[in-house]
């Protein structure tokens, strides 16, 4: 029996897929669930029309975020932190400060966006990778100096 699947179900396929499945397994536990529908013409019609409106869609985001990721890349964030002598910090600058940074200059994006191979612990200059979007990564440059 085909299926049009409407989530993702575990060793038998992703949302939208057209899966063929065991009669049984269809009647007692995928259609009663809402996990699939019955592979007519008119449901692979709308699940194509859906699939269309979705590409177009994740599209226009990603063309959004490409533009955003080009006008970051040319941000220079400062964040004030307090230091030691020799410019070691008194703690470290983490994602979510970056991210804190970046809100007060009206950039959200979450902390789990921003790739830090380890918190900032020096006064300095330093290069920060964002990943926005799949597909769509940028760099900032952050510089850490002393709070006066």
């Amino acid at each position: 029996m085909e299926l049009i699947l409407l989530q993702d179900v575990k060793n038998v396929g992703q949302r939208g897929d057209v899966v063929s499945v065991r009669a049984g397994y269809a009647r007692n536990f995928l259609v009663p669930r809402k996990l699939g529908v019955l592979a007519d013409r008119s449901n692979r019609q709308f699940v194509e029309e859906h699939r269309a409106r979705s590409q177009e869609r994740k599209a226009k985001e990603k063309e959004q975020w490409q533009t955003k990721a080009k006008s970051l890349a040319s941000l220079k964030l400062v964040i004030a932190a307090q230091s030691g002598s020799q410019g070691k910090l008194f703690g470290s600058v983490t994602s979510a400060d970056i991210a804190h940074a970046l809100a007060e200059q009206g950039w959200t994006l979450e902390k789990k966006q921003i790739h830090l191979k380890e918190p900032i612990r020096t006064v300095g200059t330093f290069a920060i990778s964002l990943d926005l979007y799949p597909e769509v990564k940028s760099q900032i440059s952050v510089q850490v100096v002393e709070k006066s």
